[in-house]
């Protein structure tokens, strides 16, 4: 049967210049996609953020913050892999996407089991009374990841097998699930368990349509382990690269809670709801431009990839440049729309996380560079530096409130981008030496054997 997106292209090749739309479809549908999930993201915070307590909303931003880190994991030890190990969609076979998909499935009761451990620990270290909060943040966490990471690689599959516009339809069931449970939750009264709720909601219909699109085939689990061991080293070496990573970006919420508290995580999570748009967009260039620098690589060497590459920041640089640009501007009526007078007091943090926000989207076309290089112990050893320098600006600002905090993040992704811009360039010498290596190799593989052995 027709995917949805060949039956789109068909209708858009009928219309004037829709040849031309037709080989954008794909761009087009991945910021759609993204638009769709990253409005959803923040109309389902700023809904219980205006029926939460700020602990109330702390303890949903802590649990978020806390998935982002799990989330990251299993994007460096299980999407990564997939995605790099089957850089075209066309020329892998649906059994080797098989694999993959039986492998995540199972990767998710490895991840829920740890999970379970983790609160059990927590609770018996920490049982009083002041950290029921985090207990409870950790607790809700094993009940959303679950099903949002069953969800996010579902769309890393449709968009392996390109088919963008079935992850964006994907995008919408997760919408409306997610606003609707949150709407449901403020009628019942809410509660950070029952806003927990909207996202087990939204991951699981999205998953449901992503596995639809892109059907996984016969278990094939034993298989699924054999292939992600042939590329255990790669996981591995990622796996490390996202602990110091999880310190200063996304999860930097458990960080904050930890030196702050709940409200502070509250402030800290109304203002990134704001900023978040600008991941989505990240996100959304992502899901393309990884597999296409990966190609660009394997066809054209270097200048494939640094063509890619130097695509991917100019587009970034002006989309999120844009938005952040507009937030910074407008952002005390901003906050005023979206939160009325919750969190009225952090004008000027929002504006400082926002620059803060578009240097991480600088990051991200450098951060495409070393991993399509498998520059894996490089990426570890930046990451370290960045997480260092984070917690340390974290612990000295935190006793100047949210704006320390936001400057503390933003010296830190400056301090990120620098280094970053250099390892670049480290990575590419040393792949360059390899190749040079190899076809040195190769060529004294190809002369004559007499001419290898006399002088």
């Amino acid at each position: 049967m027709p995917s949805v997106d060949a039956l789109l292209e068909r209708q858009l090749v009928r219309l004037p210049f829709g040849s031309k739309l037709a080989l954008m479809q794909n761009r087009f549908a991945s910021f759609g996609e993204q638009g769709i999930q990253g409005a959803a993201n923040v109309l389902v915070n700023i809904i219980l953020a205006r029926s939460l307590t700020r602990e109330g909303f702390g303890t949903i931003g802590l649990m978020l913050a806390l998935h982002f880190f799990v989330l990251g994991l299993h994007r460096t030890v299980v999407v990564l892999p997939f995605i790099l190990s089957a850089p075209d969609g066309e020329e892998i076979s649906a059994e080797i996407e098989s694999r993959w998909w039986w492998l995540n499935l199972l990767s998710l009761g490895v991840v829920a089991a740890t999970l379970i451990i983790a609160t059990l620990i927590v609770m018996l270290v920490a049982p009083a009374p002041e950290y029921a909060w985090f207990r409870t943040s950790l607790a809700l966490t094993i009940i959303i990841t679950p099903p949002l990471l069953l969800y996010e690689f579902g769309r890393r599959m449709l968009y392996q097998r390109k088919l963008a516009v079935t992850a964006m339809a994907a995008a919408a069931v997760y919408f409306v699930l997610n606003i609707g449970g949150a709407l449901v939750v403020t009628h019942m009264g809410a509660t950070p368990e029952r806003g927990a709720m909207a996202w087990v909601f939204a991951g699981l219909g999205a998953a449901a349509v992503a596995t639809l699109g892109a059907c996984p085939g016969r278990p094939e689990f034993r298989k699924g382990i054999n292939l992600w061991l042939e590329n255990r080293s790669f996981a591995f070496w990622q796996a490390l690269t996202n602990l110091p990573y999880a310190v200063y970006n996304a999860p930097a919420g458990v960080v904050i809670g930890m030196f702050g508290g709940p409200t502070a995580v509250a402030a800290f999570t109304a203002a990134r709801t704001l900023t978040n748009p600008a991941i989505s967009m990240v996100t959304a260039v992502d899901s393309l431009d990884k597999p296409r620098g990966a190609r660009g690589l394997a066809k054209d060497g270097l200048p494939g990839l640094r063509k890619s590459v130097g695509q991917t920041r100019r587009l970034l640089a002006i989309i999120t440049g844009g938005y952040l640009g507009l937030i910074v501007l407008f952002a005390a009526p901003v906050l005023h729309f979206a939160f009325r007078d919750g969190y009225a007091g952090e004008v000027n943090e929002i504006r400082v996380l926002a620059v803060a926000f578009f240097l991480i989207c600088m990051n991200q076309p450098s951060e495409t560079w070393l991993i399509v290089l498998r520059a894996s112990k490089l990426l570890l050893i930046i990451r370290t530096i960045a997480a260092v320098f984070a917690v340390a600006a974290l612990a000295l600002a935190a006793s100047h409130g949210l704006m320390g905090i936001c400057m503390a993040m933003l010296l830190t992704h400056t301090l990120n981008l620098g280094i970053h811009l250099l390892a670049q360039t480290l990575a590419e010498r040393h792949w360059q030496r390899e190749q040079d290596d190899l076809a040195l190799g190769a060529h004294e593989m190809a002369r004559p054997a007499m001419e290898r052995v006399l002088p």
